[in-house]
């Protein structure tokens, strides 16, 4: 177990600082929003297994092969693939990066990360300069989901205008995650505020899953349309 320092010099028992494994968010929203994860995360999983299907069986277990040329931008090795491949390989790391952050709803590894950082800022005298390192994380984060933005676009290719729903849903997302990774205290005031009796956080992450899973709603009934 670690013992850490809290900003009154308090002690915080936990794994972690104040952090243990367990559920960090038990309210009824906090589950709703896991739910939501999940939901989003299978519509997901089933429009890639259609795309997979539309295929044939020779793409099977091709899909992780365009996510790596996607993540290291080669863009002309993924225009050469078939579109179904780059497609379905798409629809998997949304189905799987949902579930992801589902699951972290509940464990809140972000406060985890949070924690270290508080006791190595301690343990190496470099607390009261904590705010530029939160800043250089900020954009270390912004950088990644950018990263991972530019990534889903060279997978989309000429199938863009059909993923715009599930793009804008990324980009809530991917916003929300930055913002919560700030651990900023105005910030986490800002996202626990009132708009017409909604938080801010509510709409911005479920929102973002919400246009997720429509947009994956949406190409699943594509397909069971063009089926004969």
């Amino acid at each position: 177990m670690t013992i850490a320092l809290g900003m009154t010099g308090e002690l915080r028992k936990g794994w972690v600082g104040a952090w243990s494994p367990g559920i960090g968010d038990p309210n009824v929203m906090g589950w709703v929003t896991v739910v939501a994860y999940l939901g989003a995360a299978y519509l997901c999983f089933a429009v890639h297994r259609n795309w997979l299907a539309s295929a044939g069986p020779t793409v099977k277990g091709r899909t992780w092969g365009p996510l790596a040329l996607a993540l290291l931008g080669q863009r002309r090795r993924l225009a050469a693939l078939p579109e179904a491949v780059r497609m379905s390989a798409l629809w998997k790391a949304l189905a799987i990066g949902l579930l992801l952050l589902g699951i972290n709803k509940q464990l809140d590894l972000q406060t985890a990360l949070t924690e270290l950082g508080k006791i190595l800022a301690n343990k190496q005298g470099w607390y009261e300069r904590r705010q530029r390192v939160q800043i250089d994380f900020i954009i270390a984060v912004a950088l990644a989901g950018l990263w991972m933005l530019c990534s889903v676009l060279l997978l989309a290719g000429r199938n863009l205008p059909r993923l715009g729903l599930a793009l804008v849903g990324i980009v809530f997302l991917c916003c929300f995650v930055a913002i919560r990774a700030s651990s900023f205290h105005h910030v986490d005031r800002l996202l626990g505020a009132d708009l017409g009796g909604l938080k801010i956080n509510w709409i911005m992450e479920l929102g973002g899953i919400a246009l997720v899973g429509l947009g994956a709603y949406g190409e699943r009934r594509a397909f069971n349309r063009a089926s004969p």
